[in-house]
């Protein structure tokens, strides 16, 4: 689907995390390990003149971490946003499925007395592929590139640096729910509204994939059209103001002309481009890639 759509492909490796069941997923120094080496994804793909990131996450584990995050910043129950769990064979596993949600439930119980901070929540349940997540976010919304999520690690992702900087969630858009409780959640709460119905339950930047052309479409169909006068256009179809249609013979001899006192409008749109001046890492220098463990793409 990358080729097809034109579009470049990297593979990140993400640190590995604890069971947050029974410890935190990550150490302090490792979170902010993973935001900084996130931001710098960020910073060198728009460095290269990306114009679009796309962001889905795949490996084990992945989606009751994002399910954590989710269940602790939206204040929902591990069943409301933990899909069911589908085999290779396309049946349903529940036993599968309710060992996902006492782990999500245990993880929850042990951090109830935590701080509920962003980078608490990354280490106490988010883990390495939700905090790589976050730190492109936040790099990206640094460079004003948008990104298009894709499946529940990057709808936690967005949800943590909604908290870290209030501009990212202006930054991102979202292909497809896929039908995935928690993605349906996260998405509510960010106001993002989905390009796509297409219900594949894929996550791994597939969605988003298939809706890049349709992206393009729209692109190339706005320039190409005038703009809309409720935008600021002009419509032609309408008489100029300074040629007001009167048969008043006063309009034709300039001597019977009123001056006009009515001052001009100087009042601009209110309408302000969000600054992405919300706190990142300290430092964007370069540092070493975190400890390979799980992969996000």
């Amino acid at each position: 689907l990358a080729a097809e759509g034109g579009a470049s492909l990297q593979v990140v490796d993400a640190p590995a995390s604890a069971p947050i069941e029974d410890q935190p997923a990550l150490a302090p120094e490792q979170v902010d390990s993973a935001l900084r080496y996130g931001w710098r994804l960020a910073e060198q793909a728009a460095d290269a003149g990306v114009q679009l990131l796309v962001l889905g996450a795949c490996g084990a584990g992945t989606e009751a971490a994002a399910a954590a995050v989710l269940a602790a910043t939206a204040g929902a129950e591990p069943p409301a946003v933990l899909g069911r769990v589908i085999t290779e064979s396309g049946e349903i596993d529940d036993a599968a499925w309710m060992i996902r949600c006492a782990a999500v439930r245990d993880a929850l119980h042990r951090t109830r007395r935590s701080s509920r901070g962003a980078k608490e929540i990354l280490a106490e349940l988010g883990g390495g592929d939700v905090a790589v997540a976050t730190g492109v976010l936040l790099g990206a919304t640094a460079r004003r590139v948008p990104v298009l999520l894709d499946g529940p690690v990057g709808l936690a992702a967005g949800m943590v640096s909604r908290d870290l900087a209030g501009q990212a969630r202006h930054w991102c858009l979202l292909a497809d729910h896929g039908g995935h409780p928690a993605v349906r959640l996260a998405a509510d709460v960010l106001g993002l509204t989905p390009l796509l119905d297409l219900r594949l339950d894929l996550g791994e930047g597939a969605n988003a994939l298939v809706a890049l052309p349709l992206l393009r479409s729209v692109l190339a169909l706005s320039a190409a059209l005038p703009v809309h006068p409720s935008l600021g256009g002009t419509d032609d179809t309408d008489p100029p103001a300074d040629e007001p249609e009167s048969t008043d013979p006063s309009y034709a001899d300039p001597d019977l002309t009123e001056p006009d006192s009515t001052e001009p409008d100087s009042t601009e749109p209110d309408f302000a481009e969000p600054e992405p001046a919300g706190p990142g890492p300290a430092s964007t220098g370069a540092d070493e890639q975190p400890a390979s463990g799980w992969r996000a793409g």
